[in-house]
């Protein structure tokens, strides 16, 4: 027996292919969001996220279609087969994302943060293809970056941040790229459950809030100086 992942319990997986696809995405996920702020780490994982995910529907048919099931599925499956976001992001599988790409379509923002919340932009000429903690670890030391905060960080929660976004047109021509791909994850997700509803498996859902909420994205797209060292928040004296 192959046990859902998706579930807690000891459940059989009725369409385990499609299932550890949909893991495979997920673990591509991960990464991209733990090394989010190297563009270059940042290409390699958005790549593997791509091809993982928009593999999705052609293993889930043919698994589908193997149980004999296809017409249920046919029925199960309306709300998803032009589905903005995964139609999207299996288009932009079929172009090679270029380091360039990735490059041009950063939005770099060096500013005054409270609690991740973005108080004040400084308006610097910042290279884009720099890791956001070597552009904040090269600010914190400057003289720009003295003149907004005392060394003590006196003022509770504030502190200086890079906050980082991709907008790659391949992938959407309105919403940044791990918006895009939040997105992607969650209706796949979203696709894979009412696969297995056929088969009186309940995998759970999962909701948009927090992951697409403007604090949920920030937890990301924001990197601060107690980011890069976490022992900062004592030393300060906010603990």
């Amino acid at each position: 027996m192959v046990s859902c992942q998706l579930v807690q319990d000891k459940v059989e997986c009725p369409l385990p292919h499609s299932e550890d696809r949909l893991m495979e995405a997920f673990t591509a996920h991960r990464r991209l969001e733990t090394e989010y702020h190297d563009p270059r780490a940042f290409r390699f994982n958005l790549n593997s996220f791509l091809s993982s995910l928009s593999s999705i529907r052609e293993i889930l048919q043919k698994e589908i279609e193997q149980r004999g099931d296809v017409q249920r599925w046919n029925d199960a499956k309306t709300s998803f087969k032009n589905d903005p976001w995964l139609l999207a992001l299996a288009k932009a599988r079929n172009v090679t994302l270029h380091q360039q790409a990735i490059f041009d379509g950063s939005v770099v923002q060096i500013g005054l943060y409270r609690w991740r919340r973005h108080k004040l932009s400084l308006n610097l000429k910042i290279p884009h293809d720099v890791p956001s903690e070597k552009l904040l670890t090269w600010f914190t030391a400057s003289p720009l970056g003295k003149m907004f905060l005392d060394e003590e960080h006196s003022a509770l929660g504030e502190e200086y941040g890079v906050w980082r976004q991709y907008y790659i047109d391949e992938i959407s021509k309105k919403e940044d790229v791990l918006t895009m791909t939040r997105r992607g994850s969650i209706r796949a997700h979203d696709m894979i459950a009412a696969a297995h509803r056929l088969y009186e498996v309940e995998t759970g859902h999962i909701p948009d809030s927090p992951l697409l909420t403007r604090d949920g994205l920030a937890e990301t797209t924001v990197l601060l100086e107690s980011d890069v060292d976490p022992g900062l928040p004592s030393k300060w004296g906010w603990r």
